[in-house]
């Protein structure tokens, strides 16, 4: 068995580096796939540690949890197998002076370590530990941790938050399972929901400190070490996705094999729409993946232009092959997180016609014109810059009167000349010169979103040479209307 093919359990993960999200519906068996893990790695040639999705309790010591722990190795393991961990915390408390011991060893242990004075217990744990708190600090004070608020003041562990106890708890869990690595075992970090109870911002902090963790570790070491979590959350993951060491898979429902795969590539285009969960909820925008910055504008400006009406957030590919990448891993990602997911795709024509098949909740179009500056040969869009079709040919013949030299004169008598106004051809070398002919210094993008935005959806026109004929007309229903 390798890292990157572990079967256990009965259950088989492909493809794992350090840090691995685990995504799927409710239902979907996340959990059973953890804790099949958990069960089957229970040999010599594993060290496993299972944090359970149930984290009761109180961050503060309690003696009968100690005892329980020193007299049996196994008792932590076994109640957060069955979660039934309703002194979580307290076990985690416990834990902290572990860690401390650990550090102490080691600082015993390395002298490199042992004289550097900017090096202790406190710089190299809890600073760390506090990174995550934004009101509290837990401070060492003779042999007790105390948590203090921001004038000082000693704040009782049953006091705090829940987020904050429960983020504390799981970066001392996190901790200790990465001091106390085994380099003769292979070792497994599994973390059932680890986003549960805490703020967006937190579960980012919290996805900081894990990478930290895995990126202090010696290349060879990390060879030997995978962190699974199951997560529902679009902070976490993206935060996570940061890193180089992040693999991504999904488990489907009755499914025991999950294939995990690098895609931060693809993640970080998209983290954006997904960074911020509670705004989207609010707005209730709909990704749409666009090739190219251009699109992007455009349909920035549309939005604004609409006054609210359209709903979408714009995702920029920067080819048609990584368009596909985005469409299909956008399915796989929207389907696994949402109860009712959907998002739109819109590709340049590029001279191609017929329509696109949908990939599962990627409902996917085709532009019916070349590309997206195709559209300011519309009817809509010459109204925005104050000319009618005839009217632009009359500027345009004036033009080429004047610049007989200029490069772009046999195109534009090209287009003057067409009957279908190049609907099907590359006009990217004169879109902003068809504005300046017009007589107007707005930027192309601005004018097709200008009338993208003001378009009236409730009585389209339907002419060949208006923007539902450009843009197609299920396209442009759906995606000003939706």
């Amino acid at each position: 068995m390798t890292r990157e093919n572990l079967e256990v359990g009965g259950v088989k993960a492909e493809g794992l580096k350090s840090i691995n999200i685990l995504l799927g519906r409710n239902g979907a068996g996340k959990s059973r796939f953890l804790r099949a893990i958990d069960q089957g790695a229970q040999t010599d040639y594993y060290h496993i540690r299972y944090i359970s999705p149930e984290r009761a309790g109180v961050f503060k010591r309690d003696g009968n949890v100690m005892t329980r722990m020193e007299s049996d190795p196994n008792w932590i393991g076994r109640v957060r197998r069955m979660n039934q961990a309703e002194n979580f915390k307290a076990a985690s408390a416990n834990l902290l002076r572990e860690v401390e011991t650990a550090y102490l060893r080691k600082l015993q242990d390395n002298p490199e370590i042992r004289f550097d004075q900017t090096k202790n217990f406190r710089t190299e744990r809890l600073d760390s530990i506090n990174r995550l708190l934004s009101n509290l600090t837990i401070c060492q004070e003779g042999s007790n941790f105390v948590f203090r608020n921001l004038d000082g003041e000693e704040v009782q562990p049953d006091q705090i938050s829940s987020g904050e106890s429960e983020s504390v708890s799981l970066a001392v869990e996190m901790m200790y399972f990465f001091d106390n690595l085994k380099e003769e075992k292979f070792n497994l970090l599994l973390l059932d929901e680890p986003d549960v109870h805490l703020h967006p911002d937190l579960q980012a902090r919290l996805a900081t400190f894990l990478i930290n963790l895995v990126e202090g570790l010696e290349q060879e070491t990390r060879e030997n070490v995978a962190v699974i979590l199951a997560t529902h959350s679009t902070p976490l993951i993206c935060a996570l996705s940061q890193s180089d060491h992040t693999s991504i898979g999904t488990k489907d429902f009755n499914i025991n094999d999950v294939l995990f795969y690098e895609i931060s590539g693809q993640l970080k285009k998209i983290a954006p729409f997904f960074g911020h969960p509670l705004s989207l909820s609010l707005s209730q925008d709909v990704m749409l993946i666009l090739e190219g910055e251009d699109d992007e504008r455009v349909w920035q400006q549309a939005s604004r232009s609409s006054q609210g009406r359209i709903k979408v957030f714009p995702v920029i590919a920067s080819s048609v092959n990584q368009q596909s990448e985005l469409e299909n891993f956008t399915a796989d990602l929207i389907d696994s997180l949402y109860d009712e997911p959907k998002a739109f795709s819109l590709r340049d024509g590029d001279g191609v016609s017929g329509p696109l098949n949908n990939i599962r909740s990627v409902i996917r179009y085709r532009l019916q014109c070349y590309a997206i500056e195709n559209l300011l040969l519309t009817d809509q869009c010459l109204s925005v810059l104050g000319k009618t079709w005839e009217e632009f040919k009359v500027s345009a013949t004036s033009w080429l009167e004047e610049n007989d030299q200029h490069r772009d004169t046999q195109k534009i008598q090209e287009l003057i000349d067409s009957p279908d106004r190049l609907v099907n051809t590359k006009i990217k070398a004169i879109r902003q010169l068809i504005c300046s002919i017009c007589g107007s210094g707005k930027p192309w993008e601005v004018v097709v979103g200008q009338a993208l935005g003001t378009l009236d959806t409730s009585s389209l026109p339907n002419g060949d040479f208006d923007i539902p004929k450009f843009m197609g007309l299920d396209a442009t229903t759906t995606l000003l209307g939706q």
